[in-house]
């Protein structure tokens, strides 16, 4: 989702029910497949999921729906097709394991275009090193940037997408066919490879890897921010190199401290340009108590129908990952500036042309299971604070409380000068 934004005053708590209808929807046939999702309080937009393209009723006459979501035979018996693809170069032999191969193919001709552009980008793709983040998890980049690739380090992820497949499966045809409003980051491919070198008969450790389009594509050459927002207070916050005492110049001033560390050659930059500069270049990702600061305090302004849809979709995916037991999920935003007279300016001054954010919910496959449950309360243990982790229902109250502090509705023209 992208969105235009300004900074704003007036505060519209997000997961309210607005003016988004709430309906129970359910799912053309396949609905015993996921019983605990069909009568949750999901959230439409009005007249929105009347809006389909020919080819998209086209797909739909077809039976694409049906085998999405196992609701016919031949669904059923595509479900939990793995394919498995054995090719070698020299002495090195590969295996790929395509997990829910015509599922995600089906998800890809959607999203992507098709199975040959997608392999077209991914056939090439960088490591990328984020600063800021704790998983430690391996990324990598496509060489056109437009998909982002992530080892899967442990096996509870792997099984959270495996186990639960029908209703991953079930929801993204409710957010394709339905118009489901929706920000989470839908995984377009899951894939095994393993390595094995017949002539030192040495066998690397088999990696999974799964596939999400890039937040950052189309916005990469411009200088923007990256934010991991989960709702925490303010001890989730990135010190880079000391990022100044506080106010929307410290994260700025923080990554340009970093770079006149380094030698940077731009010294005849403004430190925000520097800042802006370097901050791409290293892909630091910054928490919330860090957007609190960029933003000088102040909520960012939506446009109303972006608001609307930005609500619908926390509420809806924030359900569907509680009904899951999937907790640590993130908000992930990509922010660029306001622009007058191609210059940066602060996110609350008015500008001609508004400013750009493009967001979504990742990394929300972590369980939530016994060891999170004493990991909740030996944290509490240690201080005040609320610790990241907590039972889904609460880590989604808390989440959608966040996002409605984070983003309000855009104030009316004659109260701009208060924004």
């Amino acid at each position: 989702v992208v969105a235009s934004s300004s900074a704003g005053a007036s505060s519209l708590p997000l997961g309210s029910p607005s003016s988004n209808s709430v309906a129970t929807l359910g799912t053309a046939g396949g609905r015993d497949r996921v019983p605990e999702l069909v009568n949750l309080p999901w959230k439409e937009i009005p007249g929105q999921s009347s809006c389909k393209a020919d080819w998209e009723k086209d797909w739909e006459r077809r039976g694409v729906r049906a085998a999405l979501t196992g609701a016919t035979p031949r669904g059923e018996a595509l479900a939990q097709k793995d394919i498995e693809v054995e090719f070698g170069e020299g002495d090195v032999s590969y295996k790929v394991v395509i997990h829910n191969a015509p599922q995600y193919h089906l998800m890809r001709h959607w999203l992507c275009g098709d199975d040959l552009n997608f392999a077209r980008s991914i056939h090439r793709s960088a490591a990328i090193k984020p600063q800021g983040g704790k998983s430690r998890a391996g990324f990598f980049e496509s060489h056109d940037h437009r998909f982002w690739l992530k080892v899967i380090t442990k096996s509870q992820e792997l099984k959270s997408l495996t186990s639960q497949a029908d209703a991953f499966f079930w929801y993204a045809d409710k957010v394709l066919f339905d118009k489901l409003p929706s920000v989470l980051t839908q995984v377009v491919g899951l894939f095994t490879v393993s390595v094995t070198n017949s002539k030192s008969k040495a066998s690397g450790k088999p990696k999974t890897f799964i596939v999400q389009r890039n937040l950052r594509l189309n916005l990469q050459n411009r200088p923007h921010w990256l934010f991991d927002l989960k709702g925490v207070g303010k001890s989730r916050r990135v010190c880079a190199t000391d990022a100044g005492a506080g106010g929307h110049d410290s994260v700025t001033q923080g990554v340009a401290a970093n770079d006149a560390e380094e030698g940077s050659d731009d010294d005849d930059r403004s430190p925000r340009e520097q800042g802006l500069k370097g901050k791409n270049k290293r892909d630091i990702v910054f928490w919330d108590q860090n957007f609190r600061e960029w933003a000088g305090g102040k909520p960012l302004c939506l446009a109303s129908h972006d608001l609307k849809y930005l609500e619908a979709a926390v509420w809806n995916d924030t359900h569907f990952l509680t009904a899951k037991t999937l907790v640590d999920y993130s908000f992930f935003v990509v922010a660029v500036f306001p622009e007058v007279r191609g210059t940066p300016t602060d996110p609350w001054v008015s500008a001609a042309t508004p400013g750009t954010l493009s967001v979504g919910i990742i990394d929300y496959l972590r369980q939530y299971k016994t060891a999170e449950y004493f990991e909740q309360k030996a944290k509490a243990l240690k201080g005040p604070e609320q610790p990241t982790v907590i039972h889904p229902k609460d880590y989604a109250a808390r989440f959608r409380s966040a996002m409605g502090t984070f983003f309000v509705a855009d104030a009316p023209s004659e109260a701009q000068g208060a924004c």
